[in-house]
């Protein structure tokens, strides 16, 4: 089936499955299913086996609504901490056909020319985002194409991320008879899910608050210009309660999602809830006031993070249209109040909406905790769209019988870029080893978001005094 696209989410607290189809409204998601994750920890597969149980389920339950239709092909989402935002230098080309106009092929070439750049050991570029272009005398230039010039100085913002956990990624699928079309990193997908074309023209910040980790990126004029990743989300907030509390995983987060709220002056004084009880022992009221106060503590530490990348990103105080949040984090009572008095910033929760998606879409596909999944749906059908690509049928007759998918290292490049022709321009990256000396590869695709190490530290000062746990501005 030709005009469905498939997406897979391999999240840390659930794994979700979606497939949609382009309509005159938007992209309509015709099925969408989830399951509870398994061998996920903050955004990374960290046991293969584990992570394809979640999935299998997740699989099953979706397909359940494909009319005898099985997932063969995907978009999968790639998170987690082994992803980089790498500030290079810039890449300088003196163009031979200097009076003639510049071509979106001398563009594009010079951007494939950014995936050679050399890392460290174990990392490839996922995605390169042009930031600005100096035409000759004409400096921070975003539209280059149409112009005349002899030299382009092109700055870009590169996105690395680990092999290693590509290939966890590609083995958990394959488990599945799954092939992964591209990955994507997540945090682009769910902007696209949630930002108005206006919030990212006039500069905006997206926090998207899952189970394991939160992301932050910041859009101004239509560009990405900063990601980073706080490395805990919803889920630290849950332990917060099981110790606070004394009670165990499953019940905090019940009275989490059902009573809590995240800004403790909104909190409705007086309430008590009775806390199940554990070992025998009678159950505990606790004060929906002391719940509240528990919660407001992880998420104002979140939130401080939120605006210490901010502040990384150079971009504060050109923010005009405030803070988006989603993610099941956004879902808790009186975010956007808390949000609006840590970081300064207007802030609204954001879900798939009519002006992401067609109306008609599973209702389940509306909700915050979606935004990942919708997103690689909408990012798929704009390639489709705006670049003219096609891509492999991602739906088969399930009584079709195939082998297991085993990853070969010489399919690396289908995933990071195909081989591509040699160069026709002279590119070099300023400060860097040659590219003539590297492998070329084609157009790339992806998405991104900023690193960070995991930290326990309860107190967000541990966190930014000196640690360098969200430096994200790494020069290569």
């Amino acid at each position: 089936m030709k005009d469905l696209i498939a997406a897979i989410d391999l999240g840390t607290t659930k794994v979700v499955a979606a497939v949609g189809k382009k309509t005159p409204q938007g992209v309509k998601v015709v099925a969408y299913a989830e399951a509870p994750s398994r061998g996920i920890k903050r955004g990374r597969v960290e046991n293969v086996k584990l992570a394809n149980q979640a999935l299998k389920e997740a699989l099953s339950r979706v397909e359940s609504k494909l009319d005898g239709q099985r997932i063969k092909n995907a978009f999968v989402g790639i998170a987690g901490q082994d992803i980089k935002c790498i500030s290079t230098a810039p890449f300088q080309t003196q163009r031979k056909n200097f009076n003639e106009m510049i071509t979106q092929e001398e563009i594009q070439e010079i951007t494939d020319n950014t995936y050679n750049t050399v890392l460290e050991d174990g990392y490839k570029v996922i995605y390169s985002v042009p930031q600005s272009f100096n035409v000759d005398n004409y400096m921070s230039v975003s539209e280059p194409i149409g112009m005349i010039g002899r030299n382009i100085v092109a700055k870009y913002k590169l996105f690395a991320g680990k092999e290693n956990s590509r290939r966890m990624i590609e083995s958990t699928l394959g488990l599945s008879h799954v092939k992964p079309i591209e990955i994507v990193i997540e945090p682009i997908a769910s902007a696209k899910a949630v930002l108005t074309e206006d919030e990212m023209e006039v500069g905006s910040i997206m926090v998207d608050i899952g189970g394991g980790t939160t992301d932050v990126i910041v859009y101004h004029h239509n560009v990405i210009r900063y990601a980073g990743i706080i490395p805990f989300g919803g889920n630290i907030i849950t332990e917060d309660i099981c110790t606070g509390c004394g009670i165990s995983q499953k019940n905090a987060e019940y009275i989490k999602t059902h009573y809590g709220c995240c800004f403790s002056d909104y909190a409705e004084a007086g309430k008590k809830i009775v806390l199940p009880s554990v070992g025998g022992a009678s159950g505990k009221e606790i004060q929906i006031k002391t719940l509240s106060k528990i919660i407001q503590a992880r998420m104002e530490e979140i939130l401080e993070a939120v605006c210490w990348h901010v502040e990384q990103s150079g971009f504060k105080d050109v923010i005009r249209s405030g803070m988006v949040l989603t993610g099941g984090g956004s879902k808790m009572g009186n975010i956007t109040n808390l949000a609006n008095y840590v970081t300064g910033f207007e802030a609204r929760v954001a879900t798939p909406n009519s002006f992401s998606i067609d109306p008609a879409s599973s209702e389940a596909a509306k909700d915050a905790t979606s935004s990942t999944a919708v997103g690689m749906l909408i990012y798929a059908f704009q390639k489709m769209d705006e670049d003219g690509v096609y891509f492999p049928d991602c739906l088969e007759d399930a009584a079709k019988v195939e082998t297991t998918f085993i990853p070969q290292q010489k399919e690396e490049n289908k995933l990071f870029g195909d081989e591509g022709s040699d160069s026709k321009m002279e590119t070099v990256n300023v400060g860097a080893e040659s590219a003539e000396n590297r492998d070329k590869r084609g157009k790339k695709s992806g998405g991104f978001f900023g690193f960070g190490r995991a930290i326990k530290s309860v107190k967000i000062k541990n966190v930014l005094d000196g640690t360098g746990l969200f430096d994200n501005n790494d020069e290569v």
